[in-house]
């Protein structure tokens, strides 16, 4: 598979022509996701590839579900063959969607083009698929499945439930569970004071956080999985300072792991963030806590 980033109109010269197209964002890869992209590869004959983009084209919401690396991994997992990244410079954020298609669009000399119903492109997203249906031939709108009760399944939902804390809905809507990617730092090493150390994460690219409390979750350290408990918050009983931090207490845990990439992964919320009285109150909440990890995977 060929990953092709497009940030110049020279650029435009990698394109392989004679395919068939899939368009969109796809921020976080969820099942509507997977479902369009799979259809598209059952329909198509001769190359697949899709076009995407680096970041979101509006400006205000940068926080992602997956980082860029994740998301290509996640087209090669699909069978794409080719991946087009367009980096949403000024040059491309402020093509109108006319341009987008007769300068951009025509090169490909798609067979056919598959998107979502929801799918905009061009300046200020004034592109949407009947755009398309009245510049190109065969263009294939698949809708996305939705929940059992209605409700669409979009990315932004999906953003919804995690800025909330609902990672149970959140993870059945992406169809895996939300992780996020960063560098173990130095902390003030007060958890190891009153026996449940952690690691404290810095995350490596600018995901969407969920909502502050007590996680159940799975963290990945050298290719090893680990059952873990995750705060995001201020530890308000121990700490004065405001400042939002992530941090996991690893199950039978002990070693160096300073300056390594670590993966958290978020199965369930199971508290507010909270101050206790005292410390002997928070480490009687963080022992309920870890029996719940324990009690929620089966382990011992």
């Amino acid at each position: 598979m060929s990953i092709i980033y497009i940030e110049s109109e020279k650029d435009l010269e990698k394109i392989i022509p004679d395919t068939n197209l899939v368009l969109g964002l796809f921020d976080g890869i969820h099942i509507g996701h997977y479902q369009l992209i799979s259809a598209a590869r059952y329909m198509s004959k001769g190359l697949l590839s899709v076009i995407s983009f680096d970041r979101s084209l509006k400006s205000n919401d940068k926080q992602v579900i997956l980082s860029l690396d994740d998301k290509i991994n996640k087209f090669i997992e699909l069978g794409v063959d080719n991946v087009y990244i367009f980096v949403c410079n000024s040059k491309f954020k402020e093509m109108s969607y006319r341009k987008f298609m007769e300068n951009i669009l025509t090169r490909f000399k798609p067979i056919k083009i598959f998107c979502g119903p929801d799918f905009r492109f061009g300046y200020r997203a004034q592109g949407d698929i009947y755009s398309l249906k009245s510049y190109f031939s065969d263009v294939v709108i698949l809708n996305y499945v939705n929940n059992y009760d209605g409700t669409k399944i979009s990315s932004s939902i999906i953003k919804q439930y995690i800025r909330e804390g609902n990672v149970e809905d959140g993870n059945r809507f992406l169809g895996y569970n939300f992780y996020l990617k960063g560098t173990v730092i130095k902390g003030k090493q007060i958890g190891k004071e009153i026996g449940f150390p952690t690691i404290n994460v810095k995350p490596s690219y600018d995901y969407i956080i969920p909502k502050e409390g007590v996680y159940i979750t799975k963290v990945i350290i050298d290719n090893k999985t680990y059952y873990g408990m995750t705060n995001i918050g201020n530890n308000p009983t121990i700490d004065s300072n405001n400042k939002v931090t992530i941090e996991t207490y690893i199950l039978d845990f002990n070693e160096n792991v300073y300056g390594k990439e670590v993966t958290i992964t978020f199965y369930k919320r199971l508290r507010d963030e909270k101050k206790f009285a005292n410390i002997d109150e928070l480490k009687q909440e963080l022992s309920k806590n870890k029996e719940e990890v324990i009690k929620y995977f089966g382990i011992y």
